[in-house]
């Protein structure tokens, strides 16, 4: 009886510990052995496995740690509360590799809209075999058989290229409201009966290829596309002729009731895999010595082809910039919501990788402001303090005004009290502009974080307006009065 009493206890307790074992890793970023929140930080060379990746540590590829110690050490004490991991790849070497909140190595990651730069890719890769003639490809040809849509009854003038640039012209509103509300189209597309039907009953608002908006429903036609013209659905495709050659064998695509698979943001995938992407890319296409996407592809998905949210967009693929320590560095990446992100950097050899808790109120700004705040510092030679110059106020006052941003209802207004120039953003927060020159200030913002601003005068020398870098992003600011 007394045994097992015992025996009783101790499971009980086995029970107790693992529960606050595991509410301890779902609270806290890391726990130690003693199942304690992790505050030190000790770095370790990522781990060898037999997946293609390289390892190498920090200062054998020529990166100052420091940095990077210093984000994990803000991770740990919880200012970055919903990052899940992090992974570096420098000089094709894996050489930074963490994991929070209990995810790991092995744990297949919720993508989000990361998946629409690989369905872009799978896109290429019917162009590249033959399966699509090119981007001028109308999308009429491919949906003939839902005669009586509006897309196909009054035959829109889409292309390809449109959808891959998400200026298909289609009346789509995934800015007004949370993906969660009834009033997001995306959130009615998931709700139809047919997800195909109903991106191709929406009406055309815009003359396709003239403005960019964010419209999810074009990439879950562009899978549908991919399965007609191969005979093939995108997940057999994509593993056949994109994960396979990569050496990914550990994925997962969601699906909609009927079927179709959800490859607006359906992919799941582990980190290191993500970072075998984002490293392809890097290399025009190339995954050690083998060419997986073609160049030509890699090229004109990570160009600019419109301007949108303040970022170049391509073929599904975003493209920004950010400044540091003088330098003009450009940003290549895939990004899914909640801070999913495939960051690549060719001029640093540099591909950054995070997965992130997929709905959190830093959203996508968490991952950014790490890249730009940590990463990236880490690896480029630290360059003098920004100093400031004196102007005359006469100067300030030829910049005080009310400046419009470009394709936004919103107008930041700009003033001067005494000798100093403040702003205040849209944010309700009043920001100090500091002068390095006539043409350049700088600054913080608590939303914003660092950011930049250059000025642009006409032939006269008069302001003509004001354009804003921020995070990866730029904002231009006509000067209206």
């Amino acid at each position: 009886m007394i045994n097992g009493i015992n025996s009783t206890v101790k499971y009980t307790a086995s029970l107790l510990l693992f529960f606050l074992f595991f509410t301890a890793c779902a609270r806290v970023p890391r726990v130690n052995r003693h199942g304690l929140p992790q505050r030190e930080y000790v770095y370790e060379q990522p781990e060898a496995a037999d997946d293609g990746w390289e390892t190498s540590s920090l200062r054998a590829e020529g990166i100052e740690p420091a940095k990077l110690y210093e984000m994990m050490h803000a991770i740990l004490a919880g200012d970055s509360r919903y990052i899940h991991s992090i992974l570096l790849i420098k000089n094709g070497k894996l050489v930074f590799e963490e994991y929070f909140f209990g995810y790991s190595r092995d744990t297949k990651h919720f993508l989000a809209s990361v998946s629409k730069s690989v369905t872009s890719l799978a896109i290429g890769l019917t162009i590249d075999k033959g399966y699509v003639l090119d981007v001028a490809t109308p999308a009429s040809e491919t949906f003939s058989n839902y005669k009586r849509t509006k897309w196909i009854e009054q035959e829109y003038p889409i292309r390809l290229k449109h959808m891959l640039t998400m200026t298909a012209g289609l009346n789509w509103d995934a800015l007004s409201h949370r993906r969660s509300h009834p009033g997001h189209t995306t959130y009615q597309m998931y709700a139809s009966s047919d997800p195909i039907e109903f991106v191709l009953n929406r009406n055309l608002s815009d003359i396709p290829g003239q403005k960019f908006n964010y419209n999810s429903g074009l990439t879950i036609l562009m899978g549908e596309m991919v399965r007609i013209k191969s005979g093939m659905g995108i997940d057999e495709f994509t593993g056949k002729f994109l994960f396979a050659p990569l050496g990914i064998s550990d994925y997962s695509w969601d699906r909609f009731p009927d079927g179709a698979v959800q490859t607006d943001g359906g992919l799941h995938l582990r980190p290191r895999d993500m970072a075998k992407i984002g490293y392809m890319m890097l290399k025009n296409g190339q995954w050690r010595g083998k060419q997986v996407v073609s160049q030509k592809w890699i090229t004109a998905s990570t160009q600019t082809h419109i301007n949108g949210l303040g970022l170049g967009y391509g073929y599904q693929w975003w493209r920004g910039k950010a400044f540091i320590n003088e330098l003009e560095i450009e940003v290549v990446y895939a990004s899914g919501h909640g801070g999913q992100k495939i960051f690549i950097i060719p001029q640093l050899d540099l591909v950054a990788v995070f997965t992130s808790k997929v709905f959190n109120p830093t959203g996508h700004r968490g991952p950014e402001r790490i890249l730009i705040k940590y990463i990236l510092p880490a690896m480029i030679p630290a360059g003098a303090p920004r100093k400031t110059v004196k102007l005359d106020p006469g100067y300030l006052d030829r910049l005080t005004g009310k400046y419009k941003i470009k394709d936004i209802d919103a107008v930041i207004p700009v003033f001067r009290k005494e000798d100093t120039l403040y702003a205040k953003t849209g944010f309700w927060e009043t920001v100090e502009l500091f002068p390095e020159s006539e043409n350049r200030f700088f600054g913080f913002s608590k939303n914003l974080g660092d950011f930049q601003v250059d000025v642009i005068n006409d032939e006269k020398g008069d302001v003509r307006k004001l354009i804003a870098y921020f995070e990866l992003r730029s904002m231009q600011l006509e000067k209206v009065e």
